[in-house]
């Protein structure tokens, strides 16, 4: 498919990523990974084990974030690491030097979370979120030209596996089992052209930008029906009655 290909930038590898975070502060306290090899046409060549780390936070995690996530204090300080250790761990789990990576999230929120991490966190050395954020393809903003919803926003990661008919993870705000939703997400996309044409089609149904003529046009060829030079002049016509 070739919007995936120009969107993966010629990558070979896809890390699909996958911040929690606390609910003021935003730092983070859980990442979790999943990672894929892929063809030239993005298809999923091999897939490796998943990667799942908790972050010792230096603020409180916040009552709301602890019952979306069941992530609380005690399990920070019995397994949790510093934000440090767990980049490092992240960094070995895709491989420094795989410059041919391309990090994949649902939208621009766990970049935020990186970097909101780093002010109560400094880092020594930041060139591995740099080459993350230099390697980064928001995928919800990606699928977002052509699956949205009825007021044209962008779709939920639950409400976008529904469309392509993924079942969701049973546990939903865990990053790794996020991360691997999105994965399956990915594959679905990829795998299910007809999916993203139907979608597409809703969504230019109502684009609301576009001419009422040729939304109108596009609503009758998505029913099925047969639109000819005579109803799209009457079309025009209806715009100044």
């Amino acid at each position: 498919m070739k919007i995936i290909e120009r969107a993966l930038r010629g990558a070979s590898t896809l890390v699909f990523l996958d911040l929690e975070a606390t609910q003021i502060s935003h730092e983070t306290i859980e990442i979790g990974a999943v990672m894929a090899d892929v063809d030239g046409e993005g298809k999923v060549r091999k897939t490796y084990p998943s990667f799942k780390k908790y972050c010792r936070a230096k603020r409180p995690i916040g009552r709301l974030v602890s019952s979306m996530t069941g992530i609380d204090e005690r399990l920070l300080q019995k397994e949790g690491v510093t934000f440090a250790e767990a980049l490092e761990s992240l960094r070995k789990y895709t491989g420094y030097h795989r410059e041919n990576a391309l990090f994949l999230t649902w939208g621009p929120g766990d970049i935020s979370i990186l970097e909101c991490t780093l002010k109560y966190s400094p880092l020594e050395d930041l060139s591995f979120i740099r080459f993350i954020k230099r390697r980064h393809l928001d995928f919800q903003s990606f699928l977002r030209t052509y699956v949205q919803d009825g007021h044209g926003n962008p779709l939920s990661l639950h409400n976008a596996l529904a469309a392509f008919r993924v079942s969701p993870s049973l546990h939903e705000h865990d990053a790794t089992s996020d991360a691997e939703s999105l994965f399956h997400l990915y594959e679905a996309v990829i795998s299910s052209p007809s999916i993203l044409e139907r979608e597409y089609m809703k969504t230019l149904s109502h684009f609301g930008k576009a001419p009422a003529p040729l939304l109108k046009v596009v609503s009758d060829l998505r029913d099925g029906k047969t639109v000819t030079p005579e109803d799209y002049e009457n079309y025009v016509r209806e715009t100044f009655k």
